[in-house]
């Protein structure tokens, strides 16, 4: 094709071609600059789940034996370091707080880009989760630190009505009004290179000392009945469970340490059936049986009803691995 021929299929010749698609490259370049300087960012720690989720990414691949996915009730109650001196396996918590199980299945996703670990766990409070979409906070501060890829698309669209999609894919949109919020701290983009010490696991040292721990309904072992979780957290419960096999993966799924309520305890029981007929491994440890053998003290070993504290995990964690039979050596 000649120059002539070109010029009349493009509308552009070569040499404004070129320019162009300089023109272009430099301004989503800028515009992706712009967008990471004006996007909120939470830096600091405990709660700093900016870098926890970003710093994933950093992390050498193909460096975790395990993952660890789910909302708060996952991130405060693993520590991968002393996991590691409990079992020899390297892990990350890759969780976000009051992470629907939609953005959980699209962030194991994710993390089997870059890992190839042969267990990943699932903690399962949100199967309580009934609603059809999560809060614009919540759902800004799981998908916000994951890179632009066709996963994120479709984590936008699994978890965002259709007429706000556009706002999450350029999240611009939504921050441009922070312009004359930005601080110092807002140009220092440095953490985008950085891992998160603590591997994605939220240290929280305090011990609740306000709660009403006589209203509290902990265990499982009086609910006769279980509750579905709904269609939605159904649907990707299945859809999890089936990329954990086509990828063959350890599955495991479990509860946490929270002192649910009973109605949540009847969805815990709806998903324990299910794992059944799976032939899927699960453990509630909000039975009786559980918190006495671990040890748990509501009132010294949790951060507040729902999440446990340091003294907590430290009791929680060595029973957790051995319960699933977790170490280098068994996998």
């Amino acid at each position: 094709m000649n120059e002539k021929e070109n010029k009349q299929k493009t509308g552009l010749r070569p040499g404004q071609l070129l320019r162009f698609l300089i023109f272009l490259g430099i301004f989503l370049l800028l515009f992706v600059r712009v967008s990471d300087i004006l996007e909120f960012k939470s830096l600091a720690p405990p709660w700093n789940m900016t870098l926890k989720v970003g710093g994933f990414y950093n992390e050498p691949k193909d460096s975790m034996d395990v993952m660890f996915f789910g909302s708060s009730h996952m991130y405060c109650s693993i520590d991968p370091a002393l996991f590691q001196e409990e079992t020899g396996l390297t892990s990350y918590v890759f969780a976000t707080q009051s992470q629907p199980l939609w953005i959980t299945y699209h962030y194991i996703r994710e993390a089997l880009k870059r890992q190839s670990p042969h267990t990943i766990f699932l903690e399962i409070h949100m199967a309580s989760f009934l609603e059809e979409y999560e809060d614009e906070g919540t759902n800004y501060s799981a998908i916000d630190p994951i890179p632009f890829s066709l996963n994120k698309l479709e984590m936008i669209r699994a978890s965002i009505p259709s007429g706000q999609r556009h706002e999450y894919v350029f999240n611009i949109i939504k921050y441009h009004s922070r312009y004359n919020e930005l601080t110092p701290q807002d140009y220092d983009l440095s953490f985008k290179k950085e891992t998160d010490p603590e591997r994605g696991y939220v240290r929280l040292t305090q011990a609740a000392s306000d709660e009403d721990w006589d209203r509290v309904y902990r265990s499982v072992d009086h609910v006769a009945t279980s509750a579905s979780p709904g269609e939605k957290n159904l649907f990707y419960l299945r859809k999890i469970i089936e990329l954990a096999r086509e990828e063959n993966l350890r599955l495991i799924l479990f509860k946490a340490p929270s002192n649910p309520t009973e109605e949540e305890q009847m969805i815990y029981r709806y998903v324990a059936d299910l794992c059944r007929q799976e032939g899927l491994e699960f453990g509630n440890f909000n039975s009786d049986a559980h918190m006495q053998a671990i040890g748990l003290d509501t009132e010294t070993d949790f951060y507040d009803r729902r999440h446990l504290n340091t003294s907590g995990v430290a009791k929680f964690v060595p029973y957790f691995a051995d319960y699933f039979h977790l170490s280098k050596a068994g996998g």
